[in-house]
């Protein structure tokens, strides 16, 4: 343990002498260490390698933030895959494969209007959260939908009493034409015509680099067993134009 030395006023010294004679604590170092605990935890994430609020760090990182991305690799893997004629989403089915045949499996995609498609991997409360949220609005087109979905991870990114969300979004449009968006926990939004999120997505993603082609939807739910895993069972949602 380091060793530290401090020199104070004679009338502070007088007074910590008393403090340590009403029997609070047992000599002057133990004293030091209290108070300077108290007040590293006062000035907050300084003294906390910056990972206790959403502050950047001095090397531009918010230790928060990446923390709700590690939640969302260790959800259920969802995928999307634009296709000739409409959009896919799939996700496996963990009432099929978990031990528990009674539970049912949460809800991972989502059909949000009928030009709206959301698959979630991480936390299902703020899953279901951002859903509920996203149905009180009306969009006409995708950059109506993807603004609301910035604001709503941007709110939870930018004060210190609210994590950030630990989900991320699949989102399969059908307005003007097939679309396929990944929303990562930061908010931010990338378009693809084929992705995958959650644990095991890296492999997926892999295999869709290899096999993805603009096909039919039903060509591309052959895929499955391919992309997700021969050994699971999956839940298959779609949209037509």
């Amino acid at each position: 343990m380091s060793e530290l030395r401090i020199v104070v006023p004679d009338d502070v010294d007088r007074y910590l002498d008393m403090v340590i004679k009403s029997g609070m604590f047992g000599n002057k170092a133990e004293l030091a260490r209290a108070a300077i605990v108290q007040f590293l935890n006062t000035i907050g994430p300084i003294s906390k390698g910056y990972d206790t609020d959403n502050f950047f760090s001095p090397d531009g990182r918010i230790f928060q933030i990446e923390y709700a991305r590690e939640s969302v690799t260790r959800g259920g893997i969802v995928m999307g895959m634009v296709c000739t004629d409409g959009i896919l989403l799939a996700s496996e089915d963990l009432q099929a494969t978990g031990k528990n045949k009674l539970m049912m499996s949460p809800m991972k995609i989502h059909k949000l209007s009928e030009d709206i498609l959301i698959g979630t991997s991480g936390m299902v409360t703020d899953a279901a959260m951002v859903f509920s949220r996203l149905k009180e609005g009306k969009y006409p087109n995708v950059e109506t939908l993807l603004e609301a979905i910035r604001q709503i991870y941007w709110e939870h990114s930018i004060k210190k009493d609210i994590r950030p969300l630990g989900v991320g979004l699949v989102i399969g449009t059908t307005f003007d034409r097939p679309r396929i968006f990944e929303v990562d926990a930061s908010g931010a939004t990338a378009e693809y015509s084929a992705v995958a999120i959650g644990n095991g997505y890296d492999k997926a993603m892999k295999k869709l680099a290899e096999k993805y082609d603009h096909m039919t939807i039903k060509n591309a739910g052959k895929l499955m067993p391919d992309i997700l895993g021969k050994d699971k069972e999956f839940l298959v949602e779609t949209l037509y134009i």
